[in-house]
């Protein structure tokens, strides 16, 4: 199996999305951690973290929709529909876990 300039295209994406996904997580987190340990009881802390941890999420979700364009773009239609179904399972499951924990 030969490497295509697609395949470094979307490695290169992918690879970008998890640098800068992971950095923020990071920053976020940190810097909401040093906020409520250093005695400040402000909301700034806790959205911190809750930003750090919403990236975290949100990291590898942007990492199979950007998998999706960059196989449209090549019009590789099998790993379209593959990469597609992965990312709806994801988007169902948070559905279901937002509809669940409002009834719980």
């Amino acid at each position: 199996m030969t490497i295509g300039p697609g395949d470094v295209r979307l490695e290169r994406t992918v690879g970008k999305i998890l640098r800068v996904g992971v950095a923020a997580c990071t920053v976020c987190l940190v810097s909401g951690l040093l906020l409520s340990f250093v005695g400040q009881r402000s909301n700034a802390g806790n959205a911190l973290i809750t930003v750090g941890l919403w990236i975290l999420m949100g990291t590898p979700i942007a990492r199979v929709a950007a998998s999706v364009a960059e196989y449209a773009a090549e019009r590789d239609w099998r790993f379209v529909i593959l990469t597609s179904v992965v990312l709806l399972e994801i988007c169902g499951s948070i559905v279901a876990a937002l509809l669940f924990h409002r009834h719980v």
